[in-house]
């Protein structure tokens, strides 16, 4: 049974660690610990490896123009995302592992908006500085968190003059596991991936267990992959008057450990799935349980 693992939530991790870890919504997050303690996503990445990871996802993910400039000092989006590179490679050069470097292309705005997304000629002026410093350094650009199929059509064909192998991940964060933030459907986000001809189809940020309930759309692919949350959905409860779709998918959630993470990764594996690993609420425990349960197989 042979899948690949992908590193766990780093932001969940640098929580865990005791790390300072803005609010995602209202600042620069993660990008916190890339400017002012590099040292401990380095840490991070070398527990991955160790853990079992056999990719590990460069932390740029806030480090974007937009997102920089709620910080009140002036940050340089092209610097941080070189720095993240370097520490991915320093970890793999340090652990002596054989694991590849995925080049995060990230939204270029907070996460699960697409009304945040910006125009296309940002998007391509943006996700074509990524590519320019991740050509030839990286093995994989992994599109993550796409929250309509306009921002990974220009994420994943910017991704495509820069690197062979492009990982378009699609967000049905929320309760309709068969739906983007956009309202689009799935299903035609898959169809998207098919004719762009990326190496791998996957979601994110999606409740385990519904994760699970997307793989009918997702096997359609030539490849297919998840990289869910530690969550499993209970019930919506129709009382509330929000369309935010991260109060949504919070409110409606159950926390589950690593060990029944791992279990649920696994029927991911037995189904096909060509990546796995974790997203918001993974530790590098969960990477663990992961190859644990993959190695007993």
């Amino acid at each position: 049974m042979k899948a690949l693992i992908l590193d766990a939530a780093l932001g969940t991790q640098l929580a865990v660690n005791g790390e300072v870890l803005p609010d995602w919504k209202n600042s620069i997050w993660s990008a916190h610990a890339l400017i002012h303690k590099p040292e401990a996503i380095l840490k991070i990445h070398l527990d991955n490896l160790e853990a079992g990871a056999d990719v590990i996802t460069t932390s740029n993910y806030y480090a974007t123009p937009i997102i920089l400039a709620k910080d009140s000092n002036i940050h340089n989006y092209k610097e941080l995302t070189k720095k993240a590179l370097e520490l991915a490679r320093e970890a793999i050069h340090l652990s002596g592992k054989k694991a590849l470097i995925a080049g995060s292309f990230p939204p270029i705005n907070v996460s699960f908006r697409p009304d945040l997304t910006g125009t296309k000629s940002e998007l391509e002026d943006f996700y074509g500085t990524l590519g320019k410093i991740y050509k030839n350094n990286v093995d994989i650009i992994l599109c993550e968190s796409m929250s309509s199929i306009f921002e990974g059509n220009h994420a994943s064909k910017v991704a495509k003059e820069f690197s062979d192998r492009v990982w378009l991940s699609w967000t049905n964060r929320g309760h309709q596991p068969d739906q983007l933030p956009s309202t689009e459907s799935l299903s035609k986000a898959v169809d998207f991936s098919i004719e762009a001809e990326v190496e791998c189809t996957l979601i994110n940020c999606s409740h385990a267990d519904m994760a699970s309930n997307s793989i009918k759309d997702l096997k359609r692919a030539p490849k297919f992959g998840i990289f869910a949350n530690s969550s499993t959905f209970k019930e919506v409860d129709l009382s509330i008057a929000t369309k935010d779709v991260d109060a949504i998918h919070h409110h409606n959630s159950e926390k589950i450990s690593a060990e029944e993470y791992a279990i649920i990764a696994l029927s991911w594996v037995k189904s096909g799935a060509y990546v796995i690993g974790g997203c918001c609420g993974t530790t590098v425990e969960h990477t663990k349980q992961i190859r644990l349960l993959m190695e007993s197989q």
